[in-house]
């Protein structure tokens, strides 16, 4: 792979005919001298290329290491404020556990809400499979092995706590983790006893489905919110404060009340663990990304940087752009109009999660992450190496995809912050939406702004692959997703 530019040669000419002058002056000399002369003007000519070619290693070199720094530091601010969102949202949710009462279960949403804000921008670091070296020193092998603990989704709710009679999913057992002491999936049987963050991870995934989600943010999300029984109506999950009243009477399973409060102390329990594992999780990330460190992602991509460094960075931001947002989150929920692919299907703030994603893949293009406290970290990107190699164009041609992703993700956002509009209203077909009194005029529109965000991303993809041929990466092979 080549990603440097032709060594320049634009010193050769002055050099040159300053040996040939050379030669002219001497051309009445005997033939040993002549000869002298010519040896000396090509080693001077040697010693100018060898220069020249050293000066644009160096420089294409700097380039790099400009470029894979700047990256790790990103990734370090963003996983840091990762964790201390998640730690902030840890402290709400124990003060909501130990006193429920309808001012801490909003106090606890709205941590959620703003933990969400700088994890969902990390998620351009997750695709790293296929590029890291294999390191038994190393506490984690890779952030997409270990993104699936902490941002997997949709889950089967149902294995966590209670569903609605018309909840259809693949596991169907009247027996969850919160009102049974053993539950039992395929052949499997699991004693749940004690909800700890060790069971819950070790429960993830149970039985070999994908589905049995029993981490991360979105169980946090649906032990928060609950269930979203409107479908692509108006409205969020509305999980009561009783479902976490441990008094015997008083405890509830949303309209079921509990003589035994014992199931609201579990549901207490599971939402504890939940968090402390989350924020044992993001722990571990943000010490791989610590500057100076040793047997990390980090100290692994700075070795790698000349190898792969920066076709990872690259098929990064494809693969999250086309593969990940523009298909598996957000064109599967359009064309299906299935709410249980919305990505925040119980809070209804997968507006904010779109565009964080849109945001992520533009910090690194731009060289510019905003942390929570309002700091700029990064310094170098995608853009200038593009223009620091002579490839302004392609970076040109990027900054405006950029333009249009951030034009159509923002009218997403104000439509659901401002409006109140959330996703789940805009995916749904013209006939679902006729259902809730809205026109089909006015839902084609709403479709329409959905439309706009995975065009704008398809365009975006085929930038960066364009980008990639001009610094030497002839087959990106961004993941492309399920592309209908």
């Amino acid at each position: 792979m080549n990603i440097s530019p032709a060594p320049s040669r634009k010193i050769l000419p002055t050099t040159l005919a300053a040996a040939l002058a050379g030669m002219l002056m001497l051309s009445g000399c005997s033939k040993q001298s002549d000869n002298t002369a010519n040896t000396a003007a090509q080693t001077e000519t040697q010693g100018a290329e060898n220069t020249a070619t050293t000066t644009s290693s160096a420089a294409a070199q700097a380039h790099i290491d400009r470029l894979l720094i700047s990256y790790a530091d990103m990734a370090h601010a963003a996983y840091k404020d990762s964790l201390e969102t998640a730690k902030l949202l840890q402290t709400a949710v124990n003060t909501y556990v130990e006193t429920p009462t309808e001012a801490n279960l909003d106090a606890a949403k709205a941590a959620y809400k703003a933990a969400r804000q700088p994890y969902s921008q990390t998620e351009i670091f997750r695709f790293d499979e296929g590029f890291v070296t294999a390191n038994d020193k190393r506490a984690l092998g890779s952030i997409d092995g270990w993104e699936g603990q902490v941002n997997a989704w949709p889950l089967d709710e149902a294995l966590i706590d209670y569903v609605s009679d018309s909840y259809e999913g693949e596991y169907n057992s009247q027996d969850n983790i919160i009102n049974s002491e053993s539950i039992t999936v395929g052949s499997l049987k699991q004693d749940t006893t004690t909800i700890t963050p060790e069971l819950l991870a070790e429960m993830s995934e149970i039985g070999g489905s994908e589905a049995n989600v029993t981490t991360g943010y979105h169980a946090i999300e649906f032990m928060l919110w609950g269930q979203d029984t409107n479908g692509v109506g108006e409205g969020a999950g509305n999980r009561p404060v009783s479902d976490y009243i441990t008094t015997d009477g008083e405890c509830t399973s949303g309209e079921t009340v509990n003589t035994d409060a014992s199931i609201c102390e579990r549901r207490g329990q599971y939402l504890k663990a939940a968090t402390q594992l989350l924020v044992n999780d993001l722990t571990a990330m943000e010490a791989q990304w610590q500057p100076n460190s040793e047997n990390t992602l980090r100290s692994d991509m700075m070795e790698r940087k000349d190898k792969n460094g920066l076709r990872q960075i690259m098929y990064q931001m494809g693969s999250l752009a086309l593969g990940e947002l523009a298909s598996e989150r957000i064109q599967v929920a359009f064309v299906t109009g299935s709410t249980e692919d919305e990505h925040e299907c119980f809070s209804d703030l997968t507006h904010l999660s779109y565009a964080n994603n849109a945001r992520g893949i533009q910090n690194v293009f731009n060289g510019s992450y905003k942390t929570v406290a309002g700091k700029t970290v990064g310094g170098y990107g995608v853009k200038h190496y593009l223009i620091d190699t002579g490839n302004t164009e392609a970076a040109d041609k990027l900054a405006a995809d950029f333009a249009k992703v951030e034009a159509a993700f923002k009218v997403i956002v104000d439509k659901g912050e401002k409006d109140g509009i959330k996703v789940d209203q805009m995916i749904a077909t013209v006939g679902q939406a006729s259902k809730h009194g809205i026109s089909a005029e006015e839902q084609k529109k709403r479709r329409g702004w959905i439309k706009s965000s995975i065009t704008s991303l398809q365009e975006l993809t085929a930038g960066i692959e364009n980008a990639a041929k001009a610094v030497g990466i002839d087959n990106l092979d961004a993941d492309a997703g399920s592309q209908f």
